[in-house]
């Protein structure tokens, strides 16, 4: 029984953290890039993730876990299959990135990040049922799951994202080598992360950092020259309006100071009177 209330929190975890990221990558955009695209990359996200994170357990983790165990020596084999896996997976996903509908469209960045979400939250849910199969269900289980869940979706999301901008411009095995590197990376230090929680301190401040350039540069240079127009029109209407509030909020404040200051003027002088009353 408990075995399946792992897996159910594991991936209830997961689908919030693809919410999430969805969220927070495309909600600046949105209105501005193919939707309908984007659900179905989202469909073949999760179904890719699932055999990356089902690859990536099986043939790297476990193995790793041994060795830091001490129960078997590492092998050289290891890496081969970590950069094999990553540059299969890197290809596959410019492969789809490369698609006539999404270069037509201009929506390789967009269809990129949801395609991203998918893998990385089957990604986040595995290995979020595995941490807590691993430790069992506490304070620093949770915590790993949380992490997993947030950073994960992020992680491949901003790669995917990134792959989709440059295979756009023609630079597509470009954009897969540098992938292939950043998931080479990645299947390196998630034993350490899985063992030790303050690895996290290291691939953190790059997801942040990819996560940054994604919605900032990557994903609205997907939008067209019309869309883009669009929503600088809407984000300086914006930033009007949310000047015009706090200009607003200033007024009303040295409003509310003046009547206050009027009114301790007007009680000091009814005041007055009567200590003057009182010392005759």
């Amino acid at each position: 029984m408990s075995g399946q209330l792992e897996l159910n929190l594991a991936f209830t975890f997961g689908l919030i953290g693809m919410g999430l990221g969805w969220k927070w990558g495309l909600n600046q955009v949105s209105g501005f890039y193919d939707s309908a695209s984007a659900v179905k990359y989202l469909m073949f996200g999760l179904v890719l993730g699932t055999l990356y994170a089902l690859f990536s357990d099986n043939l790297v983790l476990r193995d790793y876990i041994k060795f830091i165990n001490g129960e078997q020596e590492l092998v050289i084999m290891n890496f081969i299959i970590s950069i094999l896996l990553s540059i299969s997976i890197s290809l596959l996903i410019m492969l789809l990135l490369t698609r006539k509908n999404l270069l037509s469209t201009k929506s390789g960045t967009t269809s990129g990040w949801s395609l991203g979400l998918g893998i990385g939250a089957m990604f986040s849910s595995r290995f979020s049922y595995l941490s807590l199969e691993y430790y069992g269900i506490g304070v620093l289980s949770l915590l790993q799951v949380v992490l997993f869940v947030v950073m994960l979706p992020i992680f491949e999301g901003a790669i995917c994202s990134y792959q989709g901008s440059l295979s756009s411009k023609g630079f597509r095995f470009k954009s897969s080598f540098i992938a292939s590197f950043g998931r080479f990376f990645f299947l390196m230090i998630l034993p350490a992360i899985f063992m030790e929680i303050i690895w996290w301190v290291i691939l953190i401040p790059v997801i942040m950092l990819l996560y940054r350039k994604s919605i900032t540069d990557w994903i609205p240079q997907s939008m067209t020259q019309e869309a883009k127009r669009r929503y600088r029109r809407i984000m300086a209407s914006n930033a009007r309006r949310v000047k015009d509030l706090e200009n607003l909020e200033k007024t009303t404040n040295i409003v509310q100071n003046i009547t206050y200051n009027i009114q301790d003027s007007s009680i000091v002088g009814d005041l007055k009177p009567e200590i003057n009353s009182n010392k005759d």
